[in-house]
């Protein structure tokens, strides 16, 4: 909860339009860094967008204008007011009932309210940046990240009951569009990784890069209990002989395992599906990993019991090599270079605002 608390919805968004934004062309990263202006014609120009002055309007006060009795927190002339924060923690609370365990409500509550009182302040000071900046976002690009939040969906979740879950806006996708715009021309180059870095990186998480070896197999077992006097274990030692026989003679391995195993894996005809080293006991993984394909093996037995397997399939470990890799490992490096130009920009925005905290209408 706690961590689920300290997520800001203004960091998820910058994430998440970063990484569905990643897949445009050349073309729309250069207008999102330097949007064109539509062309003077005498048609009618396409719509500019969504420009976030009214997101802020409702809070704006005049600058001879005394701050509300109401205030609880002024960014650069924009008010938060106690109302309006009350309004959006109750939403929060609405939306985390069911995770806020009994007795944490207060403390869910205060920590909610810190939240959001930041969220309003790093809002601002963004909105206010791209203003500055004047950075317009067009209906086109809004609805190409809504097609590619759509895109990255399930399949039984429909992009509109996403947003309405998670209180998103057309407003907040065109906010997350500002910021990936703002981004990018703090950094220029500077987030683009040399060869160098990427080589470094692949080096360095080789483990990331490396398919392990796995077999898919499926076995009959006869399981033991250490209560089992010698008369039992003789007993299950040749029933376990006589289902290999079977198998070894050509009887259905799926019908034996269904009928005789006292695995749950029998309603699938005992079959385990693909399996790693370190997955299963160890004299069971070394048989698997070293049978040959479709033969029946010995019986083998551990603790669990006699199991007789068969592999039907080995697939040996392989490392995928560089160049196969190379541009994913390029788009991870921008986009982690461009999340830390996002904390480092939010930070100076933050230090160059004018931010007053009020309490009962008194500064703190």
């Amino acid at each position: 909860m706690d961590k689920l608390l300290k997520i800001n919805f203004l960091v998820i968004l910058f994430a998440v339009v970063l990484v569905v934004t990643t897949g445009c062309s050349k073309k729309d990263e250069a207008e999102k860094v330097a949007p064109r202006q539509p062309a003077q014609t005498n048609e009618q120009a396409e719509t500019p967008g969504v420009e976030n002055k009214q997101a802020i309007a409702p809070y704006l006060i005049a600058p001879d204008a005394t701050v509300p009795k109401d205030a609880i927190v002024v960014v650069d002339g924009v008010v938060l007011k106690k109302d309006d924060l009350a309004k959006m923690v109750k939403e929060k609370l609405n939306l985390l009932k069911e995770k806020i365990p009994a007795g944490k409500k207060k403390e869910i509550q205060e920590s909610l309210k810190k939240q959001l009182m930041d969220e309003f302040i790093l809002r601002t000071v963004l909105i206010n940046e791209a203003n500055s900046r004047k950075i317009v976002v067009s209906d086109k690009e809004i609805q190409t990240a809504i097609d590619s939040f759509k895109a990255n969906l399930p399949p039984d979740k429909s992009v509109e009951d996403f947003f309405r879950e998670n209180k998103i806006s057309k407003e907040d996708i065109a906010l997350g569009i500002k910021i990936k715009k703002l981004v990018d021309l703090e950094a220029g180059d500077k987030a683009k990784p040399t060869d160098k870095d990427i080589r470094k990186f692949y080096t360095e998480n080789k483990d990331k890069f490396t398919a392990e070896e796995t077999v898919h197999v499926r076995h009959i077992l006869v399981a033991i209990d250490p209560k089992d006097d010698e008369k039992t274990k003789s007993e299950k030692r040749a029933k376990i002989e006589s289902l290999r026989k079977q198998l070894v003679d050509g009887a259905d391995f799926a019908e034996i395992a269904k009928n005789n195993s006292d695995c749950p894996s029998k309603e699938n005809g005992g079959d385990l599906g693909e399996i790693k080293r370190g997955q299963t006991i160890k004299p069971f993984e070394d048989a698997a990993f070293s049978q040959e394909k479709n033969k029946i093996g010995p019986v083998v037995s551990t603790e669990f019991g006699h199991h007789v397997i068969q592999v039907l399939g080995h697939n040996p470990g392989k490392t995928v090599g560089l160049d196969e890799v190379k541009d994913k490992i390029a788009k991870h490096l921008e986009q982690q270079k461009q999340a830390e130009m996002f904390s480092q920009m939010t930070d100076r925005l933050r230090k160059k605002a004018v931010i007053t905290f009020y309490k009962e209408n008194e500064k703190q």
